[in-house]
């Protein structure tokens, strides 16, 4: 990404606020959105210094084009960490911050055998604290896999009919997703139909659509390292009047939720415009899920929309808000868009909400 020198900075911020000499980052989306990467295999060191990134041989090539603003190293016939050790970039390094959430126990056994002069601190939320704020270029990134996603979501309308199962829909999803130019789906694409609909996170399977039936789809992709995340539900046929008053209740609930966003406000009070809605109609204990999540190079991350988040909502956040109510054994809806946080909301994604009926 153009702007590495920026976020390697505020990397460097942190290292005195947890007074550290420098981080280890292994966890590749958080890689991939300082340097651009997007091999399978690397880690990267920044120190108050220097900025190291360090991949195998099979990345080579791939790391000359995508990486800049680090020190490449590769590592071939050893470890990446046999290649830290040779090359003795640590040395003089009395405290490393590591990603305590990320770093495999093996990986740490191995820091701590080899490099026994040196403290670990478990660090938490490091870069993604930072990356939760989108540069003007991160949120375009976004907007294109939104846009990929919503062309995508209207070509399959048409095929949607009883008869069809859920995985002939996720399918065509995922194979549209890539053609019109993504690099993979975000997520395992959910479509549930009917009484499925009651599993927030019901993968699609060979369940055959009937008519009367909601079905909620919920798709993603990623273009260029960055997630979209899109639900709607759809109705097959004419659905029972319960289904479209719950329906009702989860658009009228998203709806203030947006109109509430504001920069400054806490996540948890985010949260609690919808879930206090769901409550007032009824039907607070079909929705257990929290109202959102940040997007980025993650599907799931920060900020948390939940009533246990406290963290203040800041301009340049790109967040889900995803009601649903979900009734066992009859039908489950959720609604979910994508928000940037300004002063006030701004929905990234276009697609209408009104319910669809086919």
């Amino acid at each position: 990404m153009g702007n590495w020198k920026t976020k390697v900075e505020k990397v460097r911020e942190k290292l005195d606020e947890f007074d550290i000499d420098a981080i280890l980052i292994n966890h590749l989306p958080n890689i991939r959105y300082l340097t651009g990467f997007s091999g399978s295999s690397a880690l990267c060191l920044i120190t108050k210094e220097n900025s190291f990134f360090i991949t195998d041989f099979r990345y080579k090539e791939q790391a000359k084009i995508q990486v800049r603003g680090f020190k490449r190293m590769i590592a071939i016939n050893e470890s990446l960490f046999e290649l830290i050790e040779r090359k003795k970039i640590l040395n003089g390094l009395r405290k490393i911050g590591f990603e305590a959430e990320h770093l495999p126990f093996s990986a740490y056994a191995k820091i701590k055998g080899k490099f026994k002069n040196i403290k670990l601190v478990p660090t938490y939320n490091l870069i993604e604290e930072i990356s939760a704020v989108k540069t003007s270029e991160e949120v375009n990134f976004i907007k294109e896999a939104i846009k990929i996603s919503e062309r995508v979501f209207n070509e399959i309308l048409s095929l949607i009919k009883p008869g069809i199962s859920e995985i002939e829909i996720a399918s065509e999803i995922s194979y549209l997703q890539r053609k019109n130019g993504a690099e993979r789906d975000a997520f395992d694409i959910i479509v549930a139909s009917g009484w499925r609909g009651a599993l927030p996170h019901g993968v699609a399977t060979d369940k055959k659509i009937k008519k009367g039936e909601l079905v909620v789809i919920d798709f993603g992709c990623v273009y260029n390292g960055y997630h979209s995340d899109i639900t709607r539900t759809i109705a097959v046929g004419k659905i029972s009047s319960e289904a479209r008053k719950i329906y009702n209740i989860v658009l009228e609930a998203q709806k203030i939720a947006i109109e509430s966003v504001r920069s400054g406000m806490k996540a948890n009070e985010l949260d609690a415009v919808a879930r206090n809605y769901i409550k007032r109609k009824g039907y607070a204990k079909f929705f257990k899920h929290s109202l959102g999540h940040g997007l980025g190079t993650e599907i799931h991350t920060l900020p948390r929309i939940s009533p246990r988040s406290d963290y203040v909502l800041k301009d340049g956040n790109v967040i889900t808000i995803e009601p649903g109510i979900y009734i066992p054994g009859f039908c489950g809806v959720r609604i979910e868009d994508d928000i940037l946080v300004n002063s006030t909301a701004l929905s990234l994604t276009t697609l209408p909400k009104n319910l669809i009926e086919l």
